[in-house]
Formats: structure tokens, sequence, C-alpha cells
């Protein structure tokens, strides 16, 4: 047997690599045409106002950047046109000769949860799911928040945080229950409108017990809906896509210099550019702005 230093063993494995591959790529005209992909954010406005609920330094110091998302002047076109690049087998955007995707750091780095992102993000099974969010949320009739799949309503919880603000009875618990509307409408939203799943539910009580960090299950999130929706050429994507919209931007230049180096929460500057230079840009313009690339 020949010995090979780590730095030969590491070579030879990258040209094997570069020669072989690591699997047989799907050739695009053997996916379906794309007809509809829903990519829903008008639940996500409606959640504005309740902003004014809570000192936002405050939530952020617990949950992260994750209430920004909400303000992302999200333009749906340009996610769309997204789809028509994504290869399933290799979970990346190709552009000509280039492939991308979202990778933790990324992800991470946007949404700036307060924990470790790299610890492996294992989901819990957590008994009496309903009695635990009640209890939270401080709901004294917590059937009254139900659907009849075990999901949770957020026009009923909205009314009721709406009433306890108008009442002067609003607690500390606004921050937990705006977080909850995060989780389950921004960051892991439901096929159905306004409501979360009991799944979402348990995630939710997960970081509120353990601090885990959902980055990891966010950007999975994301690869299942991307590969979904490609591989059938329609569906709902089920992932943040005001994440993903913040990623894809965050590679594009323009003709604007402030947007080339702008922060990731700093909007006026994408609004700028939304408004300048890709207000009239529809699916079909930007699919031809992404064959362009690099």
């Amino acid at each position: 047997m020949t010995s090979l230093t780590l730095s030969k063993y590491g070579e030879r494995s990258e040209m094997m690599q570069l020669i072989e591959g690591d699997c047989s790529r799907t050739k695009v005209e053997e996916l379906p045409h794309i007809t509809k992909v829903h990519c829903s954010i008008d639940n996500i406005k409606k959640l504005a106002p309740i902003l004014g609920y809570i000192d936002e330094n405050l939530f952020e110091k617990k949950y992260g950047r994750i209430v920004h998302l909400i303000r992302i002047p999200v333009q749906i076109s340009e996610v769309k046109a997204l789809m028509h690049f994504w290869d399933p087998s290799y979970r990346c955007f190709t552009f000509g000769d280039i492939d991308m995707t979202p990778t933790l750091e990324e992800y991470a780095q946007i949404l700036s949860f307060p924990n470790d992102p790299y610890k492996v993000y294992f989901r819990q099974i957590i008994e009496s799911t309903a009695a635990v969010v009640a209890k939270v949320l401080h709901f004294d009739q917590v059937d009254l928040y139900r659907t009849s799949d075990g999901g949770f309503k957020w026009k009923m919880i909205e009314s009721k945080l709406k009433t306890d603000k108008e009442k002067g009875k609003l607690g500390e618990e606004r921050y937990q229950i705006i977080a909850f509307a995060i989780f389950g409408l921004v960051l892991f939203p439901s096929e159905a409108a306004r409501i979360i799943s009991i799944e979402v539910a348990n995630a939710f009580l997960e970081f509120e017990q353990t601090k885990n960090n959902p980055t990891s299950a966010i950007l999975a999130e994301t690869f299942l809906s991307l590969n979904h929706c490609r591989l059938h050429g329609k569906g709902a994507m089920r992932c943040c896509v005001p994440l993903l919209f913040m990623w894809i931007v965050s590679h594009l230049e323009t003709s604007k210099e402030v947007f080339n180096n702008f922060w990731w929460f700093n909007m006026r500057p994408l609004e700028l550019v939304l408004t300048e230079e890709w207000s009239d840009l529809d699916e079909k313009a930007w699919v031809k702005k992404y064959e362009a690339l690099p």
C-alpha cells in the first residue's frame, strides 16, 4: 500500500471529485416546466402593526433580528425566477458556470439568533404542546385558538393581543406572542393562511425552553421547498421567503453604489433599487437577468 500524506490525499480526492463528480446531475430538460409557484407574503405584511407593541431592542436580545423579516419589501417575481435555476440534485442554484447556495453562515448572519448556529438541530417531542403554549402565551381557554387539526389560529391570537392592548392588560407575554407569530407565519409558514402548525409550535417551545438555534432547520426547510417546487414544476414555498430574498439580493450588484455595500436590514438602499431599477422586472425579465450572471 502506498503511503500518502494528508496533503497528497486531499489533492487526489479533489481530482477524483472533479473527474467523477458527487452524483449524476439532473438535466434541465428532464425537469417539468415551472407553471405555478406560490410565494405568499401577505400574512407577513399584516404583522407589521403589532410591532408597535414591543421594544424591538429587547426583542432582538432574545430572538435575534427575526422581527426585521416582516419589513423586507420582497419582490415575488425575483424569488419565483430563482426557481428556474435550482438544481435539485446538487441543492444549489446554477448561474452559467457558477453554483451558489444559501449557507448556514449566511443565514445565521442575517437572523443573528443569540445562540450557536453550528450545534446540530434535533427536533424535540414536547408532551401536551397546546397546554404548554397556553401557559407560555397566557391563554385562558386554549381551545378557542385551536384548529381542528391541532394548529393555532393567528387571527384569534391577534384579536386577543389587540384587546389586551386596548384594556391595558398587555404584559411581558407580548414578546412571546409576537415571536410565536414570526415562527409560524414567517420562518416556518403553513400552507393554510394565518395558521400556525402544531409542528412549528413545538419548534417555538423548544427554542423557549432550550435556546436551541433553529437556523439549520430554517435552511433545511428552504432546501426542501425549493426541491419540491422544482421537481414538480409547481407548489407552495413553505419556507422563509423574505430570508431567501435577502440572501439572493446580497449577491447582486446594481448601478447604485450605496446598494452594493448595504447592511442586511438597512432597507433604504434596497427600496431605492427596487423603485428605480427593478420595479418593472417581471418573472421573465428576472430569468434573463439571472441568465446573464455572473
